[in-house]
C-alpha cells in the first residue's frame, strides 16, 4: 500500500529540500558573530513551564555559577531526563511537556528547548545545525546544537546538548568557538572534544561523522521567533508540520540558515581529530 497524503505533507524528502533552499543563504563571518537568540526572544515570551522547571535543575545554588557552568548544568539536567525519540515539531512548551514524558525528542528538538532554558537564565545562546553530504541516511538529516557566550572568557563557546560535548584545541583548557572550529578544520589544525556528563556515554565515532566529515558544513538558525513558532504551531496544529512553516514563510516571519563564507577549501585530516574523556565539574 502507498504512502498516506499525509506523510507526503508531513515526512517527504522534497518538502524538506524545498524549504531548506527557501531559507538558507551565505552571509560574511562578522554577520554571524553579531546575531543571538535573545534579541528577538525576551523572557516574557518564554513558556511558563521553562520557569517552573528552572527551579528543578538549578535548585537554590545558582548565582555562584559561571556562564559556562550554568549551560553546561542545563544541557546534562535536558539530557539525563529525555530519553529522545522521534522529532516531535511542536511549539516548545508542548514539545518540552513530550520530551519529558519519554514520547520523543531529536537534537533540533533539544536545541531549541536549550535555547529557551539559556534566555530565562540571562545566557547569550545561538543555535546552528549542520548540512552533511552522505550517503549514510542517518547523517543526511544533518545535526544540530548550541552555541553560548561565556561573559568570565569574553568569548562564544559551542555545545552540543545531545552529545554532551565540548571542543577544544590542542594543549588548550579553553573551548571553541564554532567560528574557531570552522577556522581550525580549514587550516587542518588538531580539534579534540570532550564528554562532560558521566552518565551518558559518547559515541565517538558519531561525532566524528557528524562533525568532522568533509562535506559536514555549520549554519546559523537565525530570525527564529519563539512567541511566533509556537503561536502557528498551537493554533494550526491539525496541519502537517511542513504546511505551518510554509505558512510561516509566506508571512515573513520565518528562520533563516546562515552560512559563514569561508574561503578556504581545505578540510581536516581525519587523524586530527582526538577524544579525550575529560569530566568537568558542575
Amino acid at each position: 500500500m502507498g504512502k498516506s497524503l499525509h506523510w507526503y505533507l508531513r515526512r517527504h524528502p522534497l518538502l524538506y529540500k524545498i524549504r531548506y533552499r527557501l531559507v538558507s543563504k551565505k552571509v560574511p563571518v562578522s554577520t554571524i558573530e553579531k546575531f543571538c537568540y535573545n534579541t528577538i526572544n525576551k523572557k516574557k515570551d518564554i513558556p511558563s513551564l521553562y520557569f517552573e522547571l528552572n527551579q528543578s535543575i538549578f535548585g537554590d545554588n545558582y548565582k555562584n555559577r559561571t556562564d559556562l557552568k550554568k549551560a553546561k548544568k542545563i544541557a546534562k539536567w535536558l539530557k539525563n531526563n529525555i530519553k529522545g525519540g522521534p522529532g516531535l515539531g511542536k511549539s516548545s512548551q508542548n514539545a518540552l511537556i513530550k520530551m519529558l514524558a519519554g514520547q520523543g525528542g531529536v537534537c533540533s528538538d533539544l536545541a531549541q528547548v536549550f535555547n529557551n532554558f539559556c534566555v530565562i537564565n540571562d545566557l547569550k545562546v545561538k543555535e546552528w545545525g549542520l548540512k552533511i553530504e552522505s550517503k549514510d541516511s542517518n547523517l543526511r538529516g544533518g545535526h544540530s546544537f548550541n552555541e553560548v557566550y561565556s561573559s568570565e572568557l569574553e568569548k562564544w563557546i559551542a555545545i552540543d546538548v545531545s552529545k554532551s560535548i565540548l571542543f577544544y584545541q590542542t594543549n588548550s583548557k579553553q573551548p571553541l568557538s564554532v567560528i574557531e572550529m570552522i577556522d581550525l578544520k580549514t587550516e587542518n589544525q588538531e580539534i579534540y572534544f570532550t564528554n562532560f556528563n558521566k552518565k551518558k556515554q559518547l559515541d565517538e565515532d558519531r561525532v566524528r561523522d557528524l562533525y568532522f566529515t568533509p562535506n559536514s558544513n555549520p549554519f546559523l538558525i537565525t530570525h527564529y521567533s519563539n512567541k511566533t513558532y509556537d503561536t502557528f504551531l498551537d493554533t494550526l496544529g491539525f496541519l502537517p508540520e511542513s504546511i505551518i512553516h510554509g505558512l510561516i514563510y509566506l508571512t515573513g516571519n520565518s528562520y533563516v540558515y546562515e552560512f559563514p563564507i569561508i574561503t578556504s577549501k581545505k578540510q581536516v585530516a581525519a587523524n586530527k581529530i582526538v577524544v579525550q574523556e575529560h569530566h568537568f565539574s558542575i
